[in-house]
């Protein structure tokens, strides 16, 4: 003779209950940590306004105001930006982050889509997700 042992219903609502709360959690975590990562690169913005608004960018002298120093300043700017939006993006992989992304990127646009950036094969180092927001851009 077979016994079948069922658990109480009390436990299973609990459980049912734990997980949910569980899950809840992670996603206020994962948004948390979202926003801090992009309120970090957004603390390099306020020191460095000069590379957050690239206004002074020329892609065929590959300078800011002048500068090729600042340009490498502002392609290591670039890089951070895009690694923290990307990373935003797997924590919280939403239309609220990727319109975020679209914005920022979009303030790149002119390096983004110059022949210099394809060139340097940076690519390849992010999410296929990201790979399209930045392909985006040449539209």
């Amino acid at each position: 003779m077979t016994t079948i042992v069922r658990p109480p219903l009390a436990l299973m609502a609990l459980v049912a209950a734990t997980a949910g709360i569980a899950i809840a959690n992670m996603f206020k975590w994962r948004n948390a940590k979202a926003k801090e990562l992009y309120l970090s690169h957004c603390d390099i913005a306020l020191l460095h306004p000069r590379l957050s608004d690239p206004v002074e960018l020329d892609m065929g002298a590959l300078t800011v105001g002048g500068s090729k120093q600042e340009f490498e300043r502002y392609e290591w700017y670039v890089a951070r930006l895009v690694y923290t939006l990307d990373e935003c993006l797997r924590l919280v992989p939403d239309g609220e982050w990727e319109a975020v992304a679209k914005t920022q990127l979009g303030a790149h646009r002119t390096y983004l889509c110059s022949d210099y950036y394809a060139k340097q094969g940076y690519c390849s180092h992010y999410s296929p997700r990201m790979r399209a927001l930045i392909c985006q851009q040449r539209n």
